[in-house]
């Protein structure tokens, strides 16, 4: 079925994303937040602008969609991985994660005003995922540590924001367009801005000079984060809607937290784990009702993740 395949998919960033939490942390070490990511959009660009030549054969976007386009990269590729990135560096993984993971009211409320159906069992999920979040970060241990929490917690908070708004804005584009597209002119698009603002060791001859560790942490960032994450996410928007696909955001501080216990970055707490048992069960939840969850363009007849058409082919 469908939406089991949406769930899986959505799934799998969310755990990609939760993982990003700890591997950005080690590339912040080494490069600053506008270094980092300038070299992180410059590297994904033409790879996603490539494979969406090989895969659609003419990857253009019509003259008419660039404003929006433009905006939809101002959100969520530069303010929002800026705020991001700035939070990891901050704060603790498990409290910037669940920060950001609050994406999903704002997600709710602009679609709404916006028109997008939101069902109830979303909101609902939302207020239990709520109280999941809140538990966790109460939670943390007194073993924490973070250079300035206040002030990664506010940028947290931040990027929460933009990203709720993130995928409304750019839901629009995904009647047109196929989402490999949107992503990589949206990564274009970043990278261009992102560049001029970056430090030395994004030129070509201060690559050499980074060390295995932040290596690792971009190519992660590049391959899973940006290229399978952001495409794969854009079709979920695209198949089930803004709202429906944003529920899986509640997955990722959940699969933050895990990922830095196993990776001994972080411990964790009794309420800290019963707050990820309500995310979880959150998530269950918002997929009640089934028969009505499709509110997003996959009615268009564009059914396949790799499917390499788009709406404006068929008009």
């Amino acid at each position: 079925m469908r939406l089991d395949r949406a769930t899986w998919v959505l799934a799998s960033v969310s755990a990609v994303w939760g993982a990003s939490y700890t591997v950005t942390g080690w590339g912040l070490r080494e490069l600053d937040v506008v270094t980092f990511n300038a070299i992180r959009f410059a590297a994904a660009a033409p790879l996603l602008l490539v494979l969406a030549l090989a895969v659609e054969g003419r990857p253009a976007i019509a003259r008419r969609w660039w404003p929006r386009l433009a905006l939809s990269a101002g959100i969520g590729i530069v303010a929002y991985q800026l705020a991001f990135s700035a939070a990891v560096a901050l704060t603790t993984v498990t409290e910037s994660a669940m920060l950001i993971a609050l994406s999903p009211f704002w997600t709710a409320l602009l679609a709404r005003l916006t028109g997008e159906p939101v069902r109830s069992a979303v909101l609902t999920a939302a207020c239990v995922a709520m109280a999941g979040v809140a538990l966790v970060v109460l939670g943390r241990g007194a073993g924490h540590s973070a250079p300035d929490r206040a002030l990664g917690d506010l940028a947290a908070l931040l990027a929460s924001a933009l990203w709720g708004a993130y995928p409304v804005v750019t839901r629009p584009l995904l009647a047109d367009h196929s989402p490999l597209r949107v992503t990589a002119w949206t990564s274009a698009i970043g990278a261009a801005l992102l560049l001029p603002a970056a430090a030395a060791p994004a030129l070509p001859d201060g690559l050499p000079r980074l060390s295995g560790t932040t290596v690792v942490s971009l190519a992660f960032s590049v391959l899973g984060v940006t290229v399978y994450g952001l495409v794969a996410w854009y079709w979920g928007v695209r198949r089930v809607g803004s709202a429906q696909t944003m529920v899986f955001m509640f997955a990722v501080p959940v699969a933050a937290a895990v990922f830095a216990v196993v990776s001994d970055t972080e411990g964790v707490t009794g309420l800290q784990i019963a707050g990820a048992v309500l995310v979880l069960a959150a998530l269950i939840y918002s997929q009640h009702n089934p028969q009505i969850l499709d509110t997003g363009v996959g009615n268009d007849g564009h059914h396949d993740l790799d499917h390499a058409g788009t709406g404006d082919t068929h008009r």
